[in-house]
């Protein structure tokens, strides 16, 4: 999935995620639909990034019985925290930890990603807000 990704192969990467899915940041924005989350990617290879390079990765396999609150669901999710090396277009480079959940539906497709980070530092780097 991650090496997908790191390899712009996002019409790969987007075959993990069903037709339905969400993917969210914590800031709150988010993208519906498999559609979206891959045209979201191939737009920020195109246009912002230039390489990516992820490591140090760890996952944490979890079966949520009872939700509690917020984005938790029952069912199966894969929990992953990996380091990020990022080189952009303008020629910023960054570092940094990401911390994503993935929730599988029934037919093992992710169907909902949440993704914690702080968009301040990659704000800076690209001069956006």
């Amino acid at each position: 999935l991650m090496q997908q990704f790191a390899d712009e192969n996002i019409d790969a990467y987007g075959e993990h995620f069903a037709d339905n899915a969400v993917y969210q940041w914590s800031s709150g924005d988010s993208l519906t639909g498999k559609q979206a989350i891959v045209d979201y990617w191939k737009q920020r290879f195109t246009n912002v990034i230039d390489t990516i390079i992820m490591s140090n990765d760890i996952w944490l396999p979890i079966k949520v019985n009872q939700p509690q609150q917020g984005p938790d669901m029952p069912g199966v999710w894969l929990i992953g925290w990996h380091q990020v090396n990022v080189k952009y277009k303008n020629g910023k480079e960054l570092q940094f930890w990401v911390h994503t959940d993935y929730h599988f539906n029934e037919n093992d497709k992710i169907d909902r990603a949440v993704q914690y980070l702080d968009r301040a530092p990659i704000n800076a780097a690209l001069g956006t807000n």
